[in-house]
């Protein structure tokens, strides 16, 4: 046959441009799917991008990945399904729509335009918004259907979300309660706490206001305690006080009690004409004082009169600093308790409770039956005077500078620690809530169980950072008092009746406000005459009535990570559609992401598909570590510390890039600084001469006529011996036949550092040794060495497709009649019991 010349004029990037062409002309992904059967079957699970996001280094790393292990699983005779997905839901839309109409809260939001329109207004923003990842997925080499992607906000992916929603609370696993989570006041919402701590970057240092406030003992107890002390006639009338901590004035007003540890010493010291109670431990740095200046002498500065136990102190009651609350208050509240959690490591050993805020503070409420009313509202601002509508950071000098004219400030000083944020200015803080959550600790050994069924690269993370995830993670607070989201399915009666539902066809045995209609030969819902949709802006208009009772729809949202977590069955529409296709899938064969997401979509996946199925979600994971810039930090616009990867991938091609990030350590769990000289070197050392090598042969080709068999190329054994072959001609074959076994057996272990490293020792045993010590032959038309070249070249490009698919292409293409290499099987390699 003749070969196709080679145009000297084209770069290899050029020649991936038509490539990409060539395939979406011929629709070879396409080809490639409908090849195989679908009784054989690989799954993988694709996490959605957002759809307001651009892509960067870190998103197009799993990207290449989710291209090269189905790519190996095609060529190895699996149907693998690929279809692209939209994440539409959540604050990023929210944060849009809210700037194109300067709204700034939930108060401003509800007023200025309404809820109605306000999620109108993120539909379309959604819909009309305009996204640049398919030039990136083209050019990277990615095979997968972008023109009939999955979105959660189809009214499909939500139906099967609420389905989800309806089976967990049937297993009596939902319940509504007072928890304490983050929460953000920037968006008045709760957020997960697995969410924020996906990043480290959503931690910051930050100073704040920290104050040592005095807390006076009631007489009864003050004179209980000082009974066996000998004071001055001078110091017997002055008041006793406990002294606390905290790094967070605005609590002060909904302080319910004081904790200290039985184990501690526990002093009463003598300081500037007062009588003060705290940790021993903590004098110095209570008083900012050098040891020198403690001690029980007269003349000291803080003079020690007393020790007890800390258990000596339980049960004793003080007045409370502000009476803001003390009309409902409970009789337990202004008394002393013991507790494990208060330490030595700051503070003054003695802690001060506000049980609406904190988890400490509202587990100690709990247990001792506390108030917890909180001072503040949705939006962070002070509901008390003097500091009615001020922002809590805002109020805290304001009530330091309070405390300090009442005489309960003994001193403040700045403090600087690292605090959470998300999507927003101020940092989060931990209230408790009325929410809704799910009971994880029902499901917490089975999804340990579920997780041994797995195998992770890098394997420690399994039992490791996931197992610990798992073994510690709190109930799942999953409502969310936001706008665009899928709506929380419960419809309640005015006497707190309950109806929750899982399906359109359900709700409409509650109302006749939503119709069904033969659309097409297919039944459809409609409401106002048009689609059924499952968002707020429709389903708060229904009414629901039962026992002639009637039901209205609860005003939250569901936690966009129960969309993240629905995704591998929602975006089948399972169980309405594609059910039997759905369940061949669990769990899926392959999973990719970041490291972030072992607490995050790793995690939600795994507990919806064990309160679902009873089953895992995923069978293989690579959980990769973080791509850094260029100067060691997170790659971030604001920092410009990464080259620009459309700049990248055009300059150097899809497969340097590919190359680079596939062999890259990342891909193993390990952390790793982008650099542009070792994605150059790519092209120079591996790729350049892979093409030289190809040229090469074509050249020799061209000016000798012999008969090629492509049969035995296209075999399964390419490598395979023949009587004619030099020593050198058995060598190069049986280092292909080491290489593609190498290359293999990595990919199936998802190891693709490991089958990245394997192709530069072949590329350049076969240009350095191989083609140079055989130049005598190719210059005297020896056609058994331009046989084997042959042999050798489509071989290779067959076993190295999946990683650096359009070189391979091309030099496959170049050399045979057949349409594509991705086409073709990959090659079988048993044993390398022949390498000798």
């Amino acid at each position: 046959m003749a070969f196709n010349p080679v145009d000297p004029n084209k770069t290899l990037q050029q020649l991936e441009e038509q490539t990409i062409e060539y395939w979406q002309q011929n629709k070879t992904f396409e080809k490639s799917i409908e090849l195989r059967g679908d009784d054989n079957a690989y799954t993988f699970v694709d996490g959605p991008p957002f759809v307001t996001g651009s892509p960067h280094y870190g998103s197009l790393l799993p990207s290449i990945a989710k291209d090269v292990i189905p790519r190996y699983q095609t060529m190895k005779g699996k149907k693998v399904r690929r279809v692209w997905g939209w994440d539409c839901h959540g604050l990023p839309i929210e944060e849009k729509v809210n700037k194109i109409f300067g709204i700034k809260s939930s108060t401003q939001l509800e007023q200025k335009l309404g809820i109605e329109r306000y999620v109108q207004e993120c539909r379309k923003y959604v819909e009309t918004t305009s996204s640049d990842w398919r030039w990136y997925i083209d050019r990277i080499g990615r095979w997968v259907d972008m023109d009939n992607p999955y979105m959660t906000m189809s009214p499909k992916f939500m139906e099967s979300v609420i389905w989800a929603f309806k089976k967990i609370h049937d297993q009596g696993l939902i319940y509504k309660g007072k928890r304490v989570s983050l929460y953000s006041t920037d968006t008045s919402t709760p957020v997960s706490g697995f969410e924020v701590s996906m990043d480290t970057d959503n931690y910051r240092d930050v100073e704040d206001l920290s104050i040592f406030v005095k807390f006076e003992l009631d007489s009864d107890s003050s004179k209980k305690l000082l009974s066996s002390v000998k004071l001055s006639t001078d110091h017997s009338q002055l008041p006793n006080y406990l002294v606390a901590w905290t790094t967070t004035p605005w609590t002060i007003p909904s302080n319910f009690a004081l904790a200290v540890n039985q184990k501690y010493t526990y002093v009463l010291v003598e300081y500037e004409n007062q009588l003060l109670i705290l940790s021993k431990d903590r004098l110095q740095y209570t008083f900012n004082q050098d040891e020198a200046h403690i001690g029980t002498e007269e003349g000291k500065v803080v003079r020690i009169l007393k020790e007890w136990q800390g258990s000596e102190l339980e049960g004793l009651k003080y007045k409370p600093v502000y009476e803001f609350f003390t009309s409902t208050k409970t009789p337990n509240d202004f008394q002393v308790y013991i507790s494990d959690d208060v330490t030595s490591d700051e503070g003054t050993g003695v802690l001060h409770i506000a049980p609406a805020y904190g988890e400490v503070d509202f587990n100690m409420g709990k247990k001792h039956g506390l108030s917890d009313i909180s001072d503040i509202d949705e939006e962070g601002k002070m509901l008390i005077d003097p500091w009615k509508g001020t922002y809590l950071r805002d109020a805290s000098p304001l009530i330091a500078e309070n405390l300090q004219q009442k005489g309960n400030l003994l001193r403040s000083e700045n403090y600087k620690h690292r605090l959470p944020f998300f999507r927003g200015a101020n940092p989060l803080i931990y209230m408790a809530q009325d929410a809704y959550f799910i009971n994880i600790q029902k499901i917490k050994d089975r999804m340990l169980e579920l997780n041994k069924k797995t195998s992770w690269t890098p394997e420690h993370i399994r039992d490791g950072r996931f197992g610990n995830t798992l073994a510690t993670a709190p109930d799942w607070c999953v409502s969310r008092n936001r706008y665009w989201a899928t709506i929380m399915p419960i419809w309640q009666s005015e006497d707190g009746d309950q109806i929750v539902v899982g399906s359109i066809e359900e709700m409409t045995q509650y109302t006749d406000q939503i119709v069904k209609k033969s659309v097409d030969g297919k039944d459809q819902y409609f409401f106002e005459d048009k689609p059924m949709d499952l968002h707020r802006d429709v389903c708060d208009k229904i009414i629901f009535t039962k026992d002639g009772k009637k039901y209205t729809r609860i005003p939250e949202v569901l936690d966009c990570w129960m969309d993240s977590g629905s995704a591998p069955f929602a975006e089948y529409h399972y169980p309405f559609e594609n059910k039997e296709v759905f369940e061949k899938t669990l769990p899926a064969d392959f999973i990719i992401e970041y490291v972030g997401q072992v607490r995050a979509w790793f995690n939600v996946i795994l507990r919806l598909s064990t309160m679902m199925f009873d089953e895992t979600a995923f069978t293989n994971v690579i959980c990769t570590g973080v791509l850094a810039g260029t100067d060691g930090r997170k790659m971030s616009k604001s920092f410009g510390n990464y080259p620009d990867p459309k700049m990248t991938i055009e300059k150097y091609g899809a497969d340097a890039f590919r190359l680079y990030m596939m062999g890259s350590p990342v891909m193993i769990g390990e952390d790793m600084n982008f650099n542009e000289n070792d994605l150059a070197d790519q092209v120079k050392s591996l790729l350049n001469i892979l093409w030289n090598s190809h040229k090469y042969f074509i050249t020799y080709a061209a000016t000798t006529e012999f008969e090629v068999r492509l049969e035995t190329a296209l075999g399964d054994t390419p490598w395979s011996p023949s009587e004619n072959d030099t020593l050198l001609d058995s060598w190069i074959k049986v280092r292909l036949k080491e290489t593609t076994y190498e290359i293999a057996t990595a990919l199936d272990s998802y190891n693709t550092p490991q089958a990245t490293r394997a192709i530069r020792p072949f590329v350049d045993d076969l240009s350095t040794w191989y083609i140079r010590r055989s130049r005598n032959r190719f210059v005297a038309s020896d056609k058994h060495a331009l046989s084997t070249l042959f042999k050798v070249l489509v071989g290779f490009s067959r076993a190295a497709a999946p990683i650096i698919p359009f070189i391979t292409e091309n030099i496959f293409r170049g050399l045979t009649d057949q349409e594509s290499v991705h086409l073709t099987n990959y090659p079988k390699v048993e044993s390398l019991t022949d390498a000798d």
